[in-house]
């Protein structure tokens, strides 16, 4: 069930709190997460994995939340994928239930994500990145899944992604082969909005956050979801048939809807309420 009070702020506090790997910031509906962990290139092991996962489902509920932004401590990594040397120390390989870092098997994230990748995504860490609505990416960044090298398949969301982002055969280039490519050529491939500069990521992540979150709650959020229920129809006049969106009359009928119109015509900035 979501929430929209100060519960659900309370339970995202004491999480963070208790997370030894993940930390959080908040400012103005917008959300910052960040992997800690750089002396591992911010690689996951088991328990950065469930504070990801339990820090996720806390902002997901708090509808006081508008936008988050992902990203990775230090400039050298936003994540490396799985941490292979803690498996190769304490012979555990976990994972929860939502994927990769908590994140990659959600389909329903009701919050528009932003990765601000900061450094090498590998592996998982590539996955969470495509997982999230927007990618900024440093001139420093570099995507890849290697799983193959290993003896491993991308399972965790890079093979079902990665072509719906870029096109079957340029995801097959990266995917069989586990090459690695740089910010510039994620730009051209599509996966990438934006390169940065390393010291202009975070103030360029949270400067699209803010144009997020000057657009209606409701309609942002629908808009998301519209996105990615059009994707799912295999038929053209199924994604276009309205009512293939029965949500969209809740954002056309809201106290936001007739907001934006009054607005409009008094050539004023609207003022949202999210109902």
């Amino acid at each position: 069930m979501r929430t929209g009070g100060g519960g659900s702020i309370r339970c995202l506090e004491r999480i963070c709190s208790l997370s030894q790997f993940i930390a959080v910031s908040r400012s103005q509906g917008i959300a910052t997460v960040t992997i800690n962990r750089p002396d591992r290139h911010n690689a996951l092991h088991p328990t950065a994995h469930y504070e990801l996962e339990s820090c996720l489902d806390a902002l997901a509920a708090d509808e006081s939340v508008r936008v988050v932004i992902l990203t990775g401590a230090g400039d050298k990594a936003f994540c490396a994928g799985y941490d292979l040397r803690d498996n190769l120390e304490t012979g555990v390989m976990d994972i929860p239930s939502t994927g990769f870092g908590g994140l990659t098997f959600r389909t329903d994230f009701p919050h528009p994500l932003i990765a601000a990748v900061n450094g090498v995504a590998m592996g998982g860490g590539f996955e969470m990145a495509l997982a999230c609505d927007l990618l900024l990416a440093s001139t420093s960044a570099r995507f890849a899944l290697p799983e193959p090298k290993v003896g491993w398949m991308a399972l965790g969301g890079g093979i079902q992604r990665l072509p719906r982002d870029i096109g079957s055969k340029r995801a097959m280039g990266m995917i069989l082969t586990g090459r690695t490519v740089d910010a510039a050529e994620g730009l051209s491939l599509g996966f990438v909005n934006e390169v940065l500069a390393p010291d202009a990521l975070m103030a360029r992540a949270q400067a699209l956050a803010e144009e997020i979150t000057a657009c209606a709650p409701l309609a942002v959020r629908y808009s998301k979801r519209a996105f990615y229920d059009s994707l799912a129809q295999a038929d053209l006049a199924r994604a276009l048939d309205p009512a293939t969106y029965p949500y969209a009359m809740t954002v056309i009928e809201s106290e936001d809807g007739v907001e934006g119109k009054r607005a409009f015509a008094e050539r004023r900035a609207p003022v949202w309420t999210g109902r």
